[in-house]
């Protein structure tokens, strides 16, 4: 309904249009009540996931609907239950978007569905400091007291904000690639006994963190390494000034006022350290939706195309076969017809008006198990393109 205009209300797409109070009501009721079911999943999580491949990895998304709907129209349109892959997003889920509100519920109504395929990574700005602050017109704060008024909206958004504080902060791809929002913590960090051995030990390491971390900022008493891991950077590629990384590679990010900066020759270490192939993360916007850096060792992913106004494009990575392909959004300007996913809704409802005997109505959407029809025989021959352009588009080994 939100996606799809509906001209005879005079409803644009991505729009919830003119609704009764109630209705809007009984929307952030479900949004609280899925918070509290998804928070209670998370803290039984993990702080550091193992995934299997084939695993399709998105970076922020920064509220931006659209292009969330347009990955899953192309990854996974009949659901993600349906599908052979993993979902891993790497955390900036909300703040400066027009839909920060519909995007982080999309992912956590995924997530209660299909708690094992959708995996949700804490990033910066799933902290209430950063999702408050009113500079990123609109903040997620203000975007849900704008739908919900200020007494339920502060509500809704306290009550997603349980969940962030609940998020794991890494994960794993089948032993390889290691996944954060921001980037590898310094040896400071980790416990001395645990630093050099295998990737098991990192995981352990990672999964001692406290499984509930409302204030995760080491000035406010939080967890150093966890700050790290969402908030820290690449050290950029021009020279840099003398005494600004020590000889671990590692120095104060400031670019951002807070966690630190590593180069190529620390990530590299870290890598060997605990038999890694490569990180993916994400933090940092990238014209083309993706930058291959660090001797190639390291990808920084965003998902959110026209970022703040900017050019740039939105990218996913499907890792599978012990590859790393890239596929990019190509936009198009009128919405797309509704998922398989919702026209099997509409199945069940014309069952439904089947069984209730209203035979006028159930004929007349009969026509959606047609399109389902058509639309699984379009979606095989969209998957051998993309296949074929993600070939294209190159590949990592």
């Amino acid at each position: 309904f939100f996606e799809m205009p509906v001209p005879e209300k005079n409803k644009p797409s991505f729009s919830w249009g003119h609704q009764p109070p109630e209705q809007i009501e009984n929307l952030a009721k479900f949004i609280i009540k899925v918070s509290v079911d998804v928070r209670k999943l998370c803290l039984a999580e993990p702080r550091c996931l193992h995934i299997r491949a084939p695993c399709y990895i998105l970076g922020d998304l920064h509220g931006n609907y659209q292009d969330l709907i347009a990955f899953e129209k192309a990854l996974w349109r009949i659901g993600p239950a349906l599908s052979p892959a993993n979902f891993l997003f790497l955390g900036d889920y909300v703040d400066r978007g027009e839909n920060s509100v519909e995007v982080i519920t999309y992912l956590l109504a995924q997530k209660l569905m299909c708690p094992n395929k959708f995996v949700l990574l804490r990033g910066n700005h799933e902290t209430r400091l950063q999702n408050s602050f009113p500079g990123y017109s609109p903040c997620f704060k203000d975007s849900c007291t704008a739908l919900f008024g200020e007494e339920i909206g502060g509500t809704v958004w306290e009550s997603v904000n349980a969940v962030f504080d609940t998020l794991p902060l890494a994960a794993v791809i089948d032993n390889s690639i290691f996944c954060v929002h921001g980037g590898i913590p310094p040896q400071t960090l980790l416990s001395p006994n645990d630093f050099g051995h295998s990737c098991h030990s990192l995981v352990a390491e990672l999964n001692r963190l406290p499984r509930d971390i409302p204030h995760p900022d080491p000035q406010q008493g939080g967890s150093a390494l966890a700050w790290d891991l969402m908030w820290n950077d690449p050290a950029p590629s021009v020279t840099l000034p003398e005494g600004a990384v020590g000889p671990d590679g590692f120095g104060v990010n400031t670019s951002r006022g807070t966690g630190h900066m590593f180069t190529a020759e620390a990530l590299d270490a870290f890598l060997k350290t605990y038999g890694f192939s490569h990180l993916v993360r994400a933090h940092e916007v990238r014209k083309q939706g993706f930058q291959v850096q660090q001797h190639a060792r390291m990808i920084t992913l965003f998902s959110s195309s026209g970022y703040c106004g900017a050019g740039n494009e939105a990218c996913c990575i499907l890792a599978c076969e012990g590859k790393m392909r890239f596929i990019r959004l190509e936009h198009h300007h009128a919405p797309q017809k509704a998922s398989l996913a919702s026209r099997a809704a509409a199945a069940g409802a014309f069952a439904a008006a089947v069984a209730a005997g209203r035979q006028e109505e159930a004929e007349a959407k009969a026509a959606s198990e047609e399109a389902a029809k058509h639309a699984a025989a379009a979606q095989q021959a969209a998957a051998k393109a993309a296949a074929d352009a993600v070939e294209k588009e190159g590949s990592l080994p």
